[in-house]
């Protein structure tokens, strides 16, 4: 062997090893975070408004108080809490959020903000398409929506810096994009979606759960049917990281975002 040949190996062997393209350009892909036979509107995308910092690869999906919201992916519940009562639209309520964070076990974690009511808690394992609560207005957001986004698990706190994802059949949605969630199936958790299918807009969706008399009345307060009994045999987790708040704020109506400003 020559003494060129053995200096091109040497410098060869020395060399740092490059990522591959494809490998550092890995994007995390979830599940819709509504309930199953559902369609709502992405109302705030990424870098606009709000969505900046922490938040840049937030999605905001308009929807009414009481929609059941469900883990976009399988994993195990980091954080949660469901106790506050109170919301505005100022960044100074930003405290007050009820709010989710899932950890995926990959490094990756899926928060959820906004709540009017939560039904997991800290530790437990949550499978993809499961209710974890129910869509409110607490914390910074000027109407009741869903604020959702996949992020780095790199701190303790509820707040971590979002990262790219997608969406199963929607990829990156921007605003006014209509998402479907899949159609429902009957399965033995209420308000558990599908995985397969999804729903067409005209196209018959199957209940949620048995209609009741009962079950009607929740309808008219803003609760899907079957939540009530669900959320009558739970306690709301207090603010983790933080301390909880020392009074309950009053009772609101339940409101729906509109206008260029709806959603935090």
């Amino acid at each position: 062997m020559t003494f060129s040949a053995l200096l091109v190996g040497s410098l060869l062997a020395s060399a740092p090893t490059v990522p591959s393209k494809a490998a550092s350009n890995v994007v995390a892909e979830v599940g819709v975070p509504f309930a199953c036979g559902r369609i709502y509107t992405v109302s705030q995308g990424h870098e606009t408004g709000s969505h900046q910092h922490n938040d840049t690869f937030a999605w905001d999906f308009r929807m009414p108080e009481g929609t059941p919201i469900v883990a976009s992916h399988d994993g195990t519940v980091r954080m949660a809490r469901g106790d506050s009562k109170q919301g505005g639209c100022g960044e100074q309520f930003a405290p007050l959020a009820n709010y989710v964070v899932i950890s995926h076990g990959d490094g990756l974690e899926t928060q959820y903000l906004h709540f009017s009511a939560v039904v997991v808690k800290a530790g437990e394992r949550v499978k993809e398409g499961q209710l974890i609560g129910f869509s409110g207005a607490t914390g910074w957001a000027c109407g009741a929506h869903l604020h959702f986004k996949v992020a780095k698990e790199q701190g303790s706190g509820w707040n971590n810096p979002s990262v790219p994802a997608r969406i199963v059949g929607y990829g990156d949605p921007v605003r006014d994009t209509l998402v479907s969630a899949p159609l429902c199936k009957d399965s033995a958790q209420p308000m558990m979606a599908s995985a397969g299918g999804v729903h067409l807009p005209g196209q018959a969706v199957e209940s949620m759960s048995p209609p009741t008399a009962g079950s009607i009345q929740d309808a008219s307060r803003g609760l899907p049917p079957g939540a009530k009994a669900i959320l009558d045999g739970l306690s709301q987790p207090p603010a983790q990281g933080g301390e909880g708040l020392d009074k309950a704020g009053p009772a609101r109506a339940p409101r729906m975002a509109s206008g260029s400003d709806e959603t935090r």
